[in-house]
């Protein structure tokens, strides 16, 4: 799937836009590839993987995204759904993340090796949660664009090490561009 509508550029020459690219990153490893399958990575719990997974069928490709790889192992992740691609709407989709959240955690309740907290207080009223499993710890965000089209931020590293941006950060910067992207 290509990525991105046409912007133009300083020269006057065509180049797509793109929610994230490794420029944005000082650990970036590599160019940026297309996440247009949808939301990628691994929640640590059945019941964020399902949700996540549920997201990506209903959208049938009807979604448009980058995965840009982070030095030391990695990634770092945006991805923006067409606008009927969240049935019902992306609003209720983002409303659903928190008692997804919490099923995660009833989950995994009593498993040393996995934890999952949600977190709140996100840019443009987005919800998500920070997770880990044995080696891997990953942050995801999920927010309505000012076009109302569904926006899915994370990034996913070496538990112990530290993120290689924040997850407000990178919500900030995939929702700046969401506009200028488009998921069909």
């Amino acid at each position: 799937m290509a990525l991105g509508a046409v912007a133009l550029t300083s020269c006057g020459e065509e180049s797509p836009t793109t929610l994230i690219e490794p420029d944005d990153f000082e650990a970036a490893k590599g160019e940026a590839h297309d996440a247009g399958s949808g939301i990628v990575g691994m929640p640590p719990c059945r019941a964020l993987r399902e949700f996540n997974q549920d997201l990506n069928l209903a959208a049938s490709g009807k979604v448009t995204g980058t995965t840009v790889g982070i030095e030391g192992g990695g990634s770092v992740f945006a991805v923006v759904f067409s606008p009927t691609a969240t049935p019902p709407s992306a609003t209720e989709v983002v409303a659903d993340v928190p008692g997804n959240v919490e099923e995660c955690i009833k989950e995994i309740a009593g498993d040393p090796s996995r934890k999952v907290e949600a977190l709140s207080d996100l840019p443009l009223d987005a919800t998500g949660f920070h997770g880990s499993e044995n080696n891997s710890t990953s942050e995801y965000a999920y927010a309505v664009t000012s076009d109302d089209r569904l926006l899915v931020v994370g990034t996913e590293y070496a538990t112990g090490d530290s993120s290689p941006v924040s997850i407000e950060r990178l919500l900030e910067l995939a929702a700046d561009r969401a506009p200028d992207v488009s998921a069909d």
